[in-house]
């Protein structure tokens, strides 16, 4: 790990050293990133950023590569088509299968791997992206397909399947057969994320509709089907089963996180139907889980483990899945320090560990560069080829992730009037996106004297407007960029996305058309566009002065 003992780049005077010890417990270090601190906020005056202006970010200008700036609005299309295309019953990928109305389909694979099944994981996240665009377009088809995935959560939720019956573990099923019925081969059950997404997706969709003017006796229905859901995470989020990969039994970061935001919400929801008992007893049970979290920081390693006790390494794409999908401002958001020196590991090891990725590690900037990255270091599954079954290989979804979480860290730096914090535990990250100064000789900031030193301590600040916080926040912008662009790279001319592509040629294999790749595509792309616009509010304030 890089200490900020080493060489830092020039402009010192905007360099202000934080006190490590001010208001930085674990818990508070842990569950929202490094406290702020109050320095910057005793600023009464911005008339040095007139002097700083040239300095302010411009956002990197998308026409100066419209290859990509043209790619990244047909992909959107094209990943939204692609989520539309494996539903049931009409979906193109699945129409005259025998799919019932509102399943989604993992993948029209029938074979070599067979994925033509409905994960109730995949299923919730799926549909939470059709939430999210029906909150913004209002579009009936789209609300009819949403409506569709509710009658099918009815149903499936009373099927009774070896994982048991309702309201007798039976929630914790993992997959079912397309026409609802129970799936009944051997498999990894129970996974116990899918009811908390589930609840997570249907709670969405109920403040949705009450958004659009429903009224709360009316979304009753839906509140039937979330409490199941939400008992069975309250009762079961203590309890072991398999993580979201579907190969290791035990307690796992995604499944926690998500189960986290489902009691979160879940405590909300129950209060607006007057379930008091139940809002309390979730917000009881929220509260187990916001400390359970803490357990999966390793210290040693530096970095966010997915499972706890496991022999592999702990570096898993599903621990930045898990800030997507399951992240709060109180636990682990996609911008905290945890999440970000995780990334920083999990991007580390995968640069080195395929073939397809071998390129210098930085650009001819001396920035980070992309690479494309799969589910874990261990990963031995190729994606059913029988002849190569010991190589794991990037995937799609999991590239995008990193994406989706660099964006999220953009928007949030962009929004922050609080400058830039870096401590001793990312500043492997971030200074690398710091370029030295051609006019100032470097400067040496040795911080090794001071008395108490930790890796979680915030250690150096950068004034907002600073040059310094301005190219962290546009070159991780473009850094981001670059793992879609790998996507970009390896997808068909349709846009179409498998499970992964080939560490040694890039080309597509595994489960094709996956669902969750476009899926994963689409949330990145959008959350790319939250952070155009927060960088653009950020140019427009501080060009006030």
């Amino acid at each position: 790990m890089r200490l900020l003992s080493t060489l830092l780049p020039a402009t010192c005077a905007l360099a202000l050293v934080v006190d490590p010890t001010a208001g930085h417990s674990i818990d508070s270090v842990a569950l929202s990133s490094i406290r702020r601190s109050s320095v910057f906020s005793r600023v009464s005056s911005f008339s040095w950023l007139r002097k700083q202006s040239p300095i302010l970010i411009s956002l990197p200008d998308a026409a100066q590569d419209s290859d990509f700036a043209s790619w990244l609005s047909l992909q959107s299309v094209r990943s939204f088509e692609g989520i539309l295309a494996n539903i049931g019953p009409d979906g193109a990928n699945v129409a005259g299968q025998n799919v019932s109305p509102g399943v989604v389909v993992a993948s029209p694979s029938h074979d070599h791997p067979n994925y033509f099944y409905h994960w109730v994981r995949d299923g919730a996240i799926t549909m939470r992206a059709l939430v999210d665009e029906y909150e913004k377009s209002g579009n009936a088809s789209v609300k009819e397909l949403i409506d569709a995935y509710v009658d099918n959560v009815r149903s499936t939720q009373w099927t009774s399947n070896p994982s048991g019956q309702f309201g007798r573990g039976g929630l914790g099923e993992p997959k079912f057969e397309v026409d609802g019925k129970p799936f009944v081969g051997t498999w990894g059950r129970p996974q116990r994320d899918g009811p908390a997404l589930r609840a997570i997706t249907l709670i969405l969709y109920a403040r949705t509709l009450q958004h659009r003017g429903a009224s709360i006796d009316s979304l009753r229905y839906l509140y039937d089907l979330i409490k199941p859901d939400l008992e069975y995470v309250s009762k079961f989020w203590a309890s072991p089963g398999f993580d979201l990969w579907e190969e290791q039994q035990g307690l796992h970061f995604f499944t926690a996180m998500v189960q986290f935001k489902a009691l979160l919400l879940g405590q909300e929801i129950a209060s607006n139907f007057s379930d008091e008992g139940a809002a309390r007893w979730y917000h009881i049970q929220a509260n187990g889980l916001k400390q359970f979290l803490l357990s999966f920081w390793d210290e040693e390693r530096g970095y966010l483990i997915e499972t706890l006790a496991s022999p592999r390494s702990g570096l898993d794409a599903a621990l930045l899945l898990g800030a997507i999908h399951g992240g709060s401002e109180t636990v682990f958001p996609i911008h905290s320090d945890m999440i970000i020196t995780t990334l920083q590991a999990l991007v580390a090891d995968m640069r080195a560990r395929y073939p397809i990725n071998e390129q210098d590690s930085y650009d001819s900037n001396s920035f980070p560069t992309a690479v494309g990255i799969g589910r874990y270091p261990e990963d031995v599954y190729s994606g059913g080829d029988l002849g190569n079954s010991e190589l794991g290989n990037p995937w799609f979804l999991c590239t995008a992730t990193v994406a989706h979480t660099l964006y999220g860290l953009v928007e949030h730096l962009a929004l922050s009037n609080s400058g830039l914090i870096i401590s001793n535990l990312t500043a492997d990250f971030y200074l690398p996106f710091i370029s030295p100064t051609p006019v100032m000789e470097p400067h040496y900031c040795d911080f090794s004297a001071t008395a108490i030193w930790s890796r979680s301590a915030a250690m150096l600040g950068f004034m907002p407007g600073s040059r310094e916080t301005e190219q962290v926040i546009s070159n991780i912008f473009d850094y981001a960029d670059g793992f879609l662009k790998i996507v970009k790279k390896h997808a068909d001319a349709e846009g179409n996305m498998s499970e992964q592509f080939d560490r040694q040629t890039g080309f597509m294999r595994g489960a094709r058309q996956l669902t969750w790749s476009s899926e994963s595509v689409l949330g990145a792309i959008n959350m790319r566009k939250r952070a155009v616009e927060a960088i653009e509010k950020r140019r427009a304030y501080f060009q006030r002065f």
